[in-house]
Parts: structure tokens; C-alpha cells; sequence
């Protein structure tokens, strides 16, 4: 499974990019109990933990001492929006936008919340907007598509299927041939018996995965909530799973990750040009910072999702001999994990 580690991490837990403000030692301990900076702290290690209904009690209390802190609406309706209360989610999202009415991301995010509660016409809306901003950005155009089509299955639902078929049959093809190109000559020999489709996958902190490999089955899911996605997109989560599929091992690691996550940068800082993904071009930036920058997050990352999650796996140690599960389950004091699905 594949997680954006630009949004999925710090978007839904906000102490990742900066640390919480913490009132200064002189500050009478009950005024710092009800202060705003507290609840908000309490809120997003509610948040952090998956209990969606505490992380929101605690943000409106937070919201009530700080009234003007249009950041704490945006924290409210993507927790709202992460427990799939999309309409509880939109007016406090309507209310961050007032003030940041350029924030492409969450004017984007709106018009999903719009399309998820049914009403297609305000999500267009907010799509367009988007787009207006930002012609590029494939979040807004892949929701566009996606909501256009939903239009169209209430006056005329067979045609929608055959149309969102055919689409995806379309953009899973060539991003197949994009990334199976990418790799060197005979790098997916030992995968042919790898199957790859737009489907439902698990979710994570809330989100929905973008990517996910499930070794019992030898299968690739993508969500498919990308379907209309540009097909150079999609590649690029393609390339990170089908570093996971290459091992034909049921095991995973914090090495595995960042492998995977190097060389889907290495994909998209040389090849994409024209699409506009902050999750993409996240994991980019770090890479051309260095290599080693990547590999600090990804294992930030994974480490806080699991923490038994091994440091190497079967083909995946830090030397170029393999080793085999059972020493590396001794190597690291923790048992290798087996994952139906692996990121």
C-alpha cells in the first residue's frame, strides 16, 4: 500500500510539519488547560490515534477559545471529512476558504466533499475554480471528470458505466506501459503473473489508500477514486508497487519503503512535467534535496504507522546478500511481520 506521505501524514496529524505551540512556562496551569493551544494539542493526538469524534469535540473547544483561527475550521472538516461526515465538514471548510481563497488544495477538497454529499453542480463549481488557479492540477481534474460522470449516471446510467469503464480501461493500460517501461530490460520478467486494476482499497488514518500490493493474490490495486487520473500519475504509483510485487515475499520493511519511494521519485523528477500532484511533487522535493532526505521521512513515517515494523526484509537488507526472514526477525528483536497488504 501506498499512503501520500505529503498529505495523508501531515495534513491529517499537523504536529508532523511543525511543532505544536506550547504556552510559556510562567502561564498559570489552569488558564493552559482551557487554552486553545491545549485543546487543539488534545484534538490532534485524538486525531493521530483515529477517534475522529473526540479530535473534533476537542478542536470546536479549541475553535470556541480562539474564534478567529481560521486554521482550526480546516482542522475540523478534514477530520469531519476523514469520519465521512461530508456535509457536517463543508460549512467549517467554506469558512477556512474565505480567508485563503487562492488554497487550491482545499477549494479542490471542498468540491470532493460537494460530490460525496451529491451535489454535483457546487462541486463542478469548485473544481473549475480550482482549475482556473491552477490548470495542472490533477486532484481538480480527476474529480471533475469523475463528478461529471456521476451527473450523468442519474439521467443515463448505462452510458455512464460504459463511459467510466472504457476510461479505465484506457488510463490503467497506458499507465501500465508507462511504468513497465521505466524499468530496465527484464526487470518485470518474474511478474507476469501480476494483476493490476482500479479498485476499492483499505484505508489509513482515515484516507483511502492510493496504491496497495496484496502478495496472497499478486495483485496491484489503485483506488478508484483514480480512475480519471492522468495516466502518468497513476504510473508513478504503479512503479512504487511494483518494487513490493518484485520480491514475491509476503514481508515488508522500512528499506522496501524507502526503495520503493526513491525510485517512484526518480520516475517522477525525470519524466513528469505537466501534472500538478503536491503528493508527488512532495516525495520529489525531497528526493533532489538528497536521497537520504526521502529516506528520513519514509521511515518517519512508517515507524509512527508500526512501530514493530522491521528496519530490512528478506530482500531488502542493508548489504547486497540476502538474508532470510528468520535471522532478520533475530537481527532486529522484532518478529517480521506477514502483511496481507503491503505499502
Amino acid at each position: 500500500m501506498i499512503s501520500n506521505i505529503a498529505n495523508t501524514y501531515s495534513n491529517s496529524i499537523p504536529s508532523f510539519r511543525a511543532k505544536l505551540t506550547v504556552l510559556g512556562s510562567n502561564t498559570p496551569k489552569a488558564s493552559y488547560v482551557h487554552s486553545s493551544s491545549y485543546m487543539k494539542s488534545k484534538a490532534d493526538e485524538y486525531l493521530q490515534n483515529g477517534n475522529f469524534e473526540r479530535a473534533i469535540e476537542y478542536y470546536k473547544s479549541a475553535l470556541n477559545a480562539d474564534p478567529y483561527n481560521t486554521d482550526i475550521h480546516l482542522n475540523i472538516a478534514k477530520t469531519y471529512g476523514f469520519n465521512g461526515q461530508y456535509k457536517e465538514a463543508i460549512p467549517h471548510l467554506q469558512e477556512y476558504l474565505n480567508k485563503k481563497p487562492e488554497d487550491i488544495e482545499n477549494i479542490t477538497l471542498l468540491g470532493e466533499y460537494y460530490k460525496k454529499s451529491g451535489m454535483f453542480a457546487k462541486a463542478i463549481d469548485c473544481f473549475n475554480r480550482a482549475l482556473c488557479i491552477e490548470p495542472n492540477y490533477d486532484y481538480a481534474k480527476r474529480n471533475l471528470l469523475d463528478t461529471q460522470n456521476l451527473k450523468l449516471a442519474c439521467i443515463n446510467p448505462q452510458k455512464a458505466r460504459q463511459e467510466r469503464y472504457d476510461t479505465a480501461i484506457k488510463n490503467l493500460t497506458e499507465a501500465v506501459k508507462i511504468a513497465k517501461s521505466f524499468f530496465p530490460q527484464g526487470y518485470m520478467d518474474d511478474m507476469k503473473d501480476m494483476t493490476v486494476s482500479f479498485d476499492k482499497t483499505s484505508k489509513m488514518g482515515g484516507r483511502t489508500n492510493i496504491a496497495q500490493y496484496e502478495h496472497g493474490k499478486r495483485k496491484i490495486s489503485v483506488t478508484d477514486e483514480y480512475t480519471y487520473a492522468d495516466p502518468k500519475l497513476t504510473g508513478a504509483y504503479l512503479i512504487h508497487e511494483f518494487v513490493h510485487g518484485k520480491d514475491n515475499d509476503p514481508y515488508t520493511s522500512v528499506r522496501e519503503e524507502q526503495d520503493a519511494y526513491r525510485i517512484q521519485a526518480q520516475y517522477w523528477t525525470n519524466n513528469v512535467f505537466d501534472v500538478y500532484d503536491p503528493e508527488m511533487d512532495y516525495v520529489s522535493d525531497l528526493y533532489k534535496q538528497s536521497a537520504e532526505a526521502l529516506d528520513a521521512r519514509v521511515a518517519e513515517i512508517y515507524k509512527l504507522r508500526d512501530p514493530g515494523i522491521p528496519d530490512v526484509s528478506y530482500n531488502h537488507p542493508p548489504s547486497t546478500k540476502k538474508a532470510s526472514a528468520f535471522s532478520l526477525s533475530k537481527t532486529t528483536s522484532k518478529p517480521i511481520k506477514a502483511y496481507d497488504i503491503i505499502c
